[in-house]
């Protein structure tokens, strides 16, 4: 991109168009969810419903990692968020996803979300020491994915909660 007056223009018309992008596929999945499971009631054809649901899921899946991808962009490609501003929407993309997760009972949707949560400081990491605040975060997405087991039996998002959390601290 080139610089002049426009380009903080054009990056915010880039970064708010990915952000709307994320917005319709979540509203897709969710509106497609619906419609399978209203029709799931219809017919006795349990693939089809199945495979219906699955990518309503993978939608809804596909706009949070748009969402992320758009933050991301926003702080670190276009310099549009503050550091502090980034984490938090991170943070409640992060929060977003595993209510939705949770709601419909899509673990996939509850690993994309928490991995995202995970990779957040890595991706917003300016280079200071602060071991306090990474700690107090990763507790914080911890006690959200106990939670989750509490509810759902969902070992995978066990597994990812104890590796990313141990593995992103060891590298530390």
């Amino acid at each position: 991109m080139r610089a002049g007056p426009d380009t903080g223009a054009l990056a915010g018309l880039v970064v708010a168009g990915l952000a709307a992008l994320g917005a319709f596929l979540l509203g897709l999945g969710w509106r497609l969810r619906q419609k399978a499971r209203a029709d799931d009631a219809d017919a006795p054809s349990a693939t089809n419903a199945a495979r219906r649901l699955a990518y309503a899921y993978t939608l809804q899946g596909a706009g949070v990692a748009v969402l992320y991808l758009s933050i991301f962009s926003a702080y670190r490609l276009y310099g549009l968020l503050t550091p502090p501003w980034a984490f938090v929407l991170l943070a409640v993309v992060c929060a977003a996803a595993a209510a939705l997760a949770l709601l419909q009972n899509a673990v996939a949707l509850a690993f994309i979300g928490f991995a995202g949560g995970y990779a957040a400081p890595i991706l917003l990491s300016t280079g200071s020491n602060a071991i306090g605040s990474l700690l107090a975060y990763y507790l914080l997405l911890n006690v959200g994915v106990v939670v989750l087991a509490y509810a759902r039996a969902w070992r995978a998002l066990n597994l990812l909660g104890f590796f990313a959390s141990f593995g992103v601290l060891s590298l530390w």
